[in-house]
């Protein structure tokens, strides 16, 4: 959509009508604004997150096969991403902001605590790990590639920011066994 590639506050309700090829008197009889559009963009938005983070889960092997797959979807995702997203969302937009705010704090962190529940009892995180803390580093570290005074655009790529983030921190939280593991789907996703 035209929001995640040029943010909100670029794009007018003409260049909506445009894109979706309607008139902005269609648009206004479901939308009393673009905050309202904006809003509705949000929450498909994270629909679509949980719906691929619940059949990652579904389908992986173990926690680190999973959270690899949900940075590669990531990755993907931001390769298309402008990073002033976030920054326009916190400006102009502070309800679907909110929104985004309680999915990262309710959501996110809690799934992240799950993975990290479960791969110390599969051996492949850390014993002392301080969860906690560590799944709300995890999901404010994603909202730091996008800060344009650390990883200017110019110079970053936010998808590899992000690929070099979370190799970080999944290293950081890995045991011997987990390493290996990072280690041989690393090598498997570099030979794709």
């Amino acid at each position: 959509m035209l929001f995640t590639k040029y943010g909100t506050k670029s794009i007018t309700m003409d260049d909506i009508a445009r894109e979706l090829g309607m008139s902005k008197k269609t648009i206004y009889q479901h939308f009393s604004d673009k905050d309202d559009v904006v809003m509705a963009f949000m929450i498909q938005f994270i629909d679509l997150q949980k719906t691929h983070i619940e059949a990652t889960k579904k389908e992986s092997e173990n926690v680190i096969d999973e959270m690899i797959k949900s940075t590669e979807h990531m990755k993907t995702m931001m390769s298309s991403m402008n990073p002033s997203l976030v920054f326009d969302l916190r400006k102009y937009h502070p309800k679907s902001w909110a929104v985004y705010l309680d999915f990262k704090k309710n959501f996110l962190e809690n799934f992240i605590l799950d993975c990290f529940n479960r791969g110390i009892e599969q051996g492949y995180y850390r014993k002392d790990l301080g969860t906690k803390i560590l799944a709300r580093m995890r999901v404010e570290e994603v909202e730091w590639g996008f800060n344009q005074d650390f990883f200017p655009q110019s110079e970053f790529a936010l998808a590899d920011v992000q690929a070099e983030l979370f190799t970080h921190f999944m290293y950081g939280i890995a045991t011997l066994k987990g390493h290996k593991l990072i280690n041989k789907y690393k090598q498997i996703t570099e030979e794709e």
